[in-house]
């Protein structure tokens, strides 16, 4: 007996949504499986009940025999009818039911014949009741009986949270606070009262309140995960989500910490503490300060690590005069009546929007000025925000705060919008505008979009533009994969700018915290060798814990290691095929022969060899391929995180199983998205994507844009791979020769220094002939070192129940109030007449007052 979670519900669908009936019914050990589950561990220990339902037969049919046939000088004869004992299941009822506490009812349905003796006395005997059902549809009205009894035996006058789901307007994860409504006169529940509320406030709550390397997570009183920054957001989920046990998330696989396990204990308690974990999941020593919400089933904890103990906030400049306007990037709603009104005359005329640029098409855009977009975290609150349509006003009060010398106080006194903070990271940002706007080198033409994103949820963007609503820079993978690495510069995989203007790769570098300089001896104090800590004297990078090793403006008496924190992420923006172009041509050989894309003899004298050059990154995707120049914007799937097996198989099964210079990884996703039919293009009815304004519009006037009914939710099993730098060894190239049913060829590998790309060049290339309609060996080759989800079936058969006390051991049954139901059925004049087949036996230990 386990939860009927979205997990366990899932695998059971996957196991039975195949099975064929057949065989015989066993109707004894049907019920003697049933109580001993009602009787097992673990169990609700509230009422039990079961739901019985049977054709009427007192015979399996027959083409259903209890016994072999035999052959006779006659012919065959078959072997005899099932018959079956009813006094004999009674009696194992009977004596079963009588170890329950309290005992199980038992409800039966007649579905076929008139046979009610055997079903009636079942019921009547186990106090429940029976009634026939005279077809399959309206299940829940015919079954009125079943549902009226859960909601007048059970009494309770207390609000219940139900679990979280995803709520079918597109509102993201939503729990529900309710009480029933019970009418005084007859005890029974009329009714329920119920206030939806999204996962968003908790969320905005504890992001909010983050600083550094702090995170936090919000979990159920099973230990289930419902909110950490691990996890998928909540749009990205197709159906009611599955939650993760939290240990997954902050155990390793050899379950280290196991001082976690304590704080998980107490967390599903509710109770509220600390606990230091000297080495965390992710290496750094953590206080984990934990807490239950007041009469919920949650509990939310922040983890901070020992570097978070010092926290330099944004400050604004003292002497602003040199800082010039900023303006929201909602460049249309500067026109209207509203902001002519508020905002000084000729403000509008001053920004020079442009319009049906053919660089920029469908979109509104300045050369003038950069933009400010402000994340919803940026707001005191952020849902408000979200929801909130009058954009000419949010257009004005945005650019009177962020222009304004008015003191800020944050959230948490006066009547302000914006958080403490936020106003600072503007002004801070505003002078790299007039570098952007002057700046001059060869492929100027080809960068659509130069930006810095902060942690605040600030997003300074040239030219300046338009973003979607919810846009937030911190959750871009840009962000996410630079504040991971920031001592190296990040390129991305190509992927769809948001904005729809093309193919695009992201490189971006992180901006520091600013240090705050140590004495040698505050350094020694941490560490006698190195590496030392931000604030510290160094030399060289590798003196440093984070790799940066710089010459601070507030340090200037000796270079010093940058903080570990990570403070913001400035990027640029750049056409994919102009970024491969670019590439290629600086890899010219120095004899002109053999380089990237040239086609010779091969070493046999065979023509069409030719010299294929990649560039993957640290997770062996692939950020350069040739191919990648001819495929179509609107299919991602055929440039946007390719893995580098499913292009080159033979070498990457050299660099995973040869070298070991690629490790391959694996993890249970219970929140995968898995799909019916291939991958297809994304396009809209008019055939190309929504910039941000569409996309907003639409999302306000008819929702979020639906998922393709093709796609739906599924446990999945996720491989993917990851660099081992040190496998290069003092060379820093692995080199190979392979020959295999894809291709064949010689291959350098070498890392390009200060960046998270790998340069992967293979002379000699020869791709094979399928000497087949298909080459199958080939696809196999490719396919066992590819990365990717895949759907299993059992993806929850190792979960383990955290909890050992029982819903009646914590007092959280509802009040019984032993309801005595009407119970009759007819004997009739059929003497054999009792229930032979089974077609459903349901086990629900329920413990809500509510249907």
């Amino acid at each position: 007996m386990v939860p009927a979670t979205i997990a366990h519900r899932k695998d059971l669908i996957k196991n039975i949504e195949n099975l064929s009936p057949g065989g015989t019914s066993e109707l004894e050990s049907g019920f003697e499986k049933a109580f001993e589950l009602l009787n097992s561990n673990p169990r609700t220990g509230c009422q039990s009940v079961i739901i019985f339902a049977t054709d009427g037969k007192d015979t399996d049919g027959e083409n259903v025999r209890c016994g072999p046939g035999y052959y006779t000088r006659s012919g065959y004869v078959p072997g005899p009818v099932c018959k079956y004992n009813w006094t004999k299941v009674w009696t194992i009822a009977d004596n079963k039911n009588s170890f329950c506490s309290p005992q199980a009812r038992i409800f039966s349905y007649l579905i076929k014949e008139d046979a009610e003796l055997f079903p009636g006395k079942l019921a009547c005997n186990h106090g429940g009741s029976m009634l026939k059902l005279t077809t399959g549809e309206n299940l829940i009205s015919q079954m009125s009986n079943y549902f009226e009894f859960l909601s007048s035996n059970a009494e309770t006058k207390k609000a219940l949270w139900t679990s979280p789901y995803l709520d079918a307007w597109g509102l993201g994860i939503m729990v529900t606070h309710a009480i029933p409504v019970i009418s005084k006169l007859t005890g029974r529940t009329i009714g329920v009262v119920g206030i939806d509320a999204t996962l968003d406030k908790i969320e905005n709550f504890l992001t909010k309140h983050q600083w550094g390397t702090v995170y936090s997570f919000l979990i159920n009183n099973q230990g289930e995960t419902i909110f950490h920054p691990k996890l998928k957001p909540s749009t990205n989920l197709l159906e009611d989500p599955i939650f993760i046990p939290i240990q997954q998330l902050e155990k390793n696989k050899e379950n280290q910490p196991e001082e976690f396990s304590e704080i998980e204990r107490n967390m599903t308690l509710g109770k509220e503490g600390s606990k230091f974990i000297e080495k965390a999941i992710d290496g750094k020593p953590r206080t984990y300060y934990y807490a239950g919400l007041n009469n919920s089933e949650y509990s939310f904890a922040y983890s901070i690590a020992e570097s978070d103990m010092e926290f330099l906030r944004s400050q604004e400049p003292m002497d602003r005069r040199k800082y010039k306007t900023s303006y929201f990037n909602l460049l249309k709603h500067y026109n209207s009546s509203y902001a002519r009104q508020h905002l000084p005359p000729g403000t509008y005329e001053e920004i020079e929007i442009k319009e049906h640029e053919e660089k920029y098409p469908g979109l509104r855009i300045t050369y003038k000025y950069s933009t400010i977009f402000l994340a919803p975290m940026s707001y005191c609150d952020p849902i408000e925000y979200i929801y909130d349509d009058n954009l000419d006003k949010k257009t004005v009060e945005a650019h009177e705060w962020i222009n304004s010398y008015d003191r800020d106080f944050g959230c948490d006194r006066g009547k302000q919008k914006f958080d403490k903070g936020v106003r600072a990271d503007v002004l801070i940002t505003q002078p790299i505008e007039k570098i952007w706007k002057e700046r001059k080198f060869e492929s100027l033409s080809q960068i659509k979009w130069t930006n810095v994103g902060l942690r605040s949820g600030v997003f300074r963007t040239y030219p300046g533009h338009r973003s979607t609503r919810k846009y937030d820079p911190t959750k871009r993978p840009w962000y996410k994969r630079t504040s991971a690495a920031p001592h190296q510069i990040s390129i991305s995989t190509p992927y769809m700018d948001a904005a729809g203007v093309g193919k695009i790769n992201t490189i971006s570098q992180a901006v520091f915290e600013g240090m705050k300089k140590k004495t040698d001896e505050e350094c020694h104090n941490i560490s006698q060798t190195g590496p030392w800590p931000g604030g510290c004297k160094c030399n060289v990078d590798e003196d440093c814990i984070i790799k940066v090793c710089y010459l601070s403006l507030g340090a200037r008496d000796h270079r010093r290691c940058a903080t570990e924190r990570v403070e913001a992420v400035t990027g640029l923006d750049i056409l994919y095929d102009d970024f491969q172009n670019k590439t290629m041509g600086s890899m010219e050989a120095s004899d002109f022969k053999k380089s990237c894309g040239q086609y010779y003899d091969c070493p046999d004298g065979e023509p069409n060899c030719s010299t294929r050059c990649y560039l993957f990154d640290s997770n062996a995707f692939l950020i350069m391929d040739p191919d990648f120049l001819v495929a179509s914007d609107l299919d991602e799937s055929k440039y946007e995180r390719v893995q580098l097996g499913k292009k080159e198989g033979e070498v990457m099964k050299d660099l995973v199983y040869k070298h070991a210079f690629i490790r391959r990884t694996e993890k249970v996703d219970f929140q995968g998205s898995c799909r019916i039919t291939p991958e297809e293009p994304k396009v809209t009815l008019d055939g190309i994507p929504k910039n941000p304004e569409e996309k907003d519009d639409y999302n306000r006037n008819k929702g979020p844009i639906p998922k393709f009914n093709n796609e739906f939710g599924c446990i999945q099993d996720v491989v993917g791979y990851s660099v081992n730098e040190t496998a290069l060894g003092p060379s820093r190239m692995v080199t190979g020769n392979v020959s295999g049913p894809c291709m064949s060829g010689f291959y350098y590998v070498t890392t390009l220094p200060k960046t998270n790309l790998y340069l992967l060049v293979i002379e000699n290339w020869i791709q094979y002939k399928e000497s087949l309609f298909y080459n199958f060996h080939c696809k196999i080759t490719r396919s066992i070192v590819n990365s990717g989800a895949y759907s299993i079936i059992n993806g929850t058969c190792a979960h383990q129940e955290s909890s050992t006390t029982t819903l009646a051991g914590q007092d959280k049954c509802p009040e019984i109030r032993n309801v005595k139901l009407p119970c009759a059925y007819t004997t009739g004049s059929h003497i054999t007449i009792s229930v032979l087949t089974v077609l459903v036996l349901t086990l629900i230990s329920f413990f809500v007052s509510t249907p």
